[in-house]
């Protein structure tokens, strides 16, 4: 087994499990125990897991999920230029999905001068920036209210959208990690998003730099899963190269 690979297992034991042992590690990969502390530790710097003595326990931030005053002011330069970049591939009378994210908020706020839009969203700050928008169709999924993220999960939220077929979901994420992939800090979230996916035509992954190469709780889908990736600063070579391979337009947004 690849050291990469064997660290994309060990990360995948610890989202299951919270915590591992270097000794455990080492007997199912039947490698050292040096081996395995070296690669903690590369896993400690993507911000996935914690050393602990002997062993590591998955990292808090895999898990939380922040209030949606506090998303919506980090990096927020780099979500406006992301959005601008979104808006000039949104047509007029075309339907599209956005998600509760704040970069999508971003967007809706850049598409209000587009004709005869249908937007479906789970999202209460969308619904409300279109609320004065006379010539955009906007349809609301409800369900259970998430107060936090001022956002609709659950049954109802999903079953709502299977019930569309979309142009376009637009759609962010808690981190992008090349070899465990779309990620999410929770499951009602995931779901949604997974749902939007499956309903549209095309999917945009629209992601600020500080979301590459972090992981979350939950993974939500394949990176070749998607069509486009925006994103508004330079990625590596190996990025880049991932992205082509898997036949995924890649759009700056400077």
């Amino acid at each position: 087994m690849l050291a990469i690979e064997r660290r994309q297992k060990i990360s995948e034991i610890i989202l299951e499990k919270k915590s591992v042992k270097v000794p455990e590690l080492s007997q199912l990969f039947d490698v050292t125990e040096e081996t395995i502390r070296r690669d903690l530790e590369k896993l400690e710097k993507k911000g996935i897991l914690m050393r602990t003595y002997g062993g590591a326990i998955l990292c808090d931030s895999t898990t939380e999920d922040p209030p949606f005053t506090v998303r919506v002011t980090k990096n927020k330069l780099g979500k406006q230029k992301i959005a601008k970049k979104v808006a000039e591939w949104i047509q007029d009378g075309e339907t599209i999905m956005l998600d509760s994210s704040s970069t999508a908020l971003e967007v809706a706020k850049n598409i209000k001068d587009k004709r005869n839009l249908t937007v479906i969203t789970n999202s209460i700050h969308v619904i409300m920036e279109f609320s004065q928008i006379e010539h955009c169709n906007v349809i609301s999924t409800g369900g259970l209210l998430k107060p936090a993220s001022m956002s609709f999960v659950g049954s109802v939220a999903e079953n709502t959208i299977s019930n569309y077929y979309v142009n376009k979901a637009i759609l962010s994420c808690k981190g992008i990690d090349k070899s465990i992939g779309i990620m999410e800090s929770n499951e009602m979230e995931k779901e949604i998003k997974k749902i939007m996916a499956k309903s549209a035509q095309n999917v945009y992954l629209v992601v600020d730099h500080t979301k590459f190469d972090k992981v979350a709780f939950v993974k939500m889908f394949e990176i070749d899963e998607i069509d486009i990736l925006f994103t508004e600063d330079k990625l590596s070579e190996d990025w880049e190269e991932i992205l082509r391979n898997k036949n995924i337009h890649l759009e700056y947004c400077y």
